[in-house]
């Protein structure tokens, strides 16, 4: 009777500590693949990589939020007038803008979208963050990868997001945007072509 609860006690213990990709298809492993790839890329500082690792959609967001109506080019734009000379904003007023546009790209004018992918990434791209990165996609941390034609959904154990978009691209599976968000680009882009 003690052998045979030992026994019982061994297999519930493997079932526990097997390898969580061990049933993975092809594809699974592939988007695991893609997160390594990307955790990889960041930890050794390669922004670029990590760009070229985005869905066209997702650098359409980067794109539309520098150069769109409201987007940072306009916003710096706007905020350099209020320090031109003969402006009517007090000093106050002044250095309040000068604050704002040290938090903004030096000269957003000149920038791609992945210019600027890469400026506003940068703060994340630091030995804490990027080592966080590594824990948060690896095989242990990975409740499902869910492929479902050429889309996954990858749901961590924990994590903030618990939740990541991928597409396949070319052949290769790239992050994409989070569902709520595409459905937002998906709008602007039927208001800018006058379907709605």
């Amino acid at each position: 009777m003690k052998t045979c609860r030992l026994a019982v006690l061994a297999l519930v213990f493997a079932a526990c500590t097997a390898d969580p990709a061990a049933n993975w298809n092809e594809d699974q492993r592939a988007v695991h693949a893609t997160m390594l790839a990307w955790s990889g890329a960041a930890s050794r500082g390669d922004s670029a990589a990590m760009w070229d690792m985005l869905t066209p959609d997702s650098q359409d967001w980067f794109l539309r939020e520098l150069t769109g109506r409201g987007g940072v080019q306009e916003t710096v734009r706007q905020l350099r007038a209020a320090l031109e000379p003969g402006s009517l904003a007090p000093p106050t007023e002044q250095e309040r803008v000068r604050k704002v546009l040290a938090t903004l790209p030096e000269k957003p004018e000149t920038m791609t979208a992945r210019d600027y992918y890469q400026w506003r990434i940068r703060s994340d791209l630091v030995p804490e963050k990027t080592a966080r990165t590594a824990q948060l996609f690896a095989k242990t941390n990975i409740r499902d990868i869910s492929v479902i034609g050429e889309k996954a959904t990858v749901v961590l154990v924990s994590g903030d997001p618990d939740r990541y978009s991928f597409k396949k691209v070319g052949g290769d599976w790239k992050f994409d945007l989070p569902p709520s968000i595409l459905r937002a680009l998906e709008t602007v882009r039927r208001q800018e072509s006058g379907e709605e």
